[in-house]
């Protein structure tokens, strides 16, 4: 059984968010009707400092608590199909992690489409993890984690560092990640109706913004990152929901991954919406949440 919360937020998910932005084509407007979201999120804990800082010319919010000196270094890549942001909601969750981990986090603002198309967003994620190693941080005092297209520039991120002799961080933690663009999984059609947030044509028509209109390499590591190597990556903890349409990106992922000898592990939560841990008043997010924290405490020890 889901949490009565769980139905309540599907609902209301399904019945405003989805209803409002199934023929939205313009992004500005996207961006605007995706603002609901941030009204998800409360407030975050006295012990939390949030400043904003320049890291290579790119602004980044820096989370982390109070009077803390933590060395791990938490790169925190946001969700919003490439198009829009979320802040308020991304922050708070991100708080939810820094503070029983000690962690020190880094958000980069990364560029967003159709202003910015690919590979705008990887290239700046990619600097800012290049600036950690190149100032001395070590990689294993380094987690990488992402939700939705965020998981999808963590992916790439691993598969352009590999590529290019980069260190691999300690870990990873994704978020119903989109790693295939061409939407070739199952549950791109088995739960177009039961995804509570996006329809597949939403999800196309970003996909498109993202890419803008070059769908002649999909297959490429860099937007897909599923159908990439991943022999030398770091272990992954990944969770989704069984109604979202991107359900199988995880399921797939994680499969891959397996075969090829990396630690993943995969948590699917019966009926929940993309990106659920985000929504901190669900029972399923705070469950999620201290499996996520167990998981990077054994990867630290």
């Amino acid at each position: 059984m889901i949490s009565w919360q769980a139905k309540a937020l599907n609902l209301f998910l399904k019945q405003t968010v989805k209803r409002s932005i199934e023929n939205t084509k313009d992004a500005n407007k996207l961006r605007f009707q995706m603002r609901a979201l941030d009204k998800f999120s409360f407030g975050t804990s006295s012990k939390i400092e949030r400043t904003q800082s320049m890291r290579e010319s790119i602004l980044c919010d820096e989370i982390k608590l109070k009077y803390s000196y933590s060395k791990t270094k938490l790169l925190y890549l946001h969700g919003g199909a490439f198009v829009f942001k979320t802040p308020a909601m991304h922050n708070n969750f991100i708080a939810r992690l820094v503070e029983p981990l000690d962690l020190h986090a880094i958000v980069p603002d990364y560029p967003l489409a159709p202003e910015n198309p690919f590979p705008a967003a990887l290239d700046c994620c990619y600097i800012i993890y290049k600036s950690l190693l190149d100032s001395g941080t070590a990689p294993g005092d380094i987690i990488l984690a992402g939700d939705s297209a965020g998981g999808n520039l963590v992916l790439a991120l691993l598969h352009r560092a590999k590529r290019d002799g980069l260190p691999m961080p300690k870990c990873c933690v994704l978020l119903s990640p989109n790693a295939d663009m061409t939407q070739s999984g199952l549950s791109a059609v088995e739960n177009r109706y039961s995804d509570a947030l996006f329809s597949l044509e939403v999800m196309l028509h970003c996909r498109n913004l993202y890419l803008e209109g070059r769908n002649d390499d999909l297959h490429n590591e860099e937007i897909s990152p599923l159908f990439g190597d991943f022999t030398g990556f770091p272990p992954f903890m990944l969770h989704a929901g069984s109604t979202e349409l991107m359900r199988d990106d995880s399921t797939r992922l994680a499969e891959f991954m397996q075969a090829q000898g990396v630690a993943a592990h995969l948590q699917v939560w019966r009926e929940m919406p993309h990106v659920f841990p985000l929504f901190e008043q669900l029972p399923e997010s705070k469950a999620a949440l201290k499996q996520i924290v167990s998981f990077i405490q054994q990867q630290k020890n």
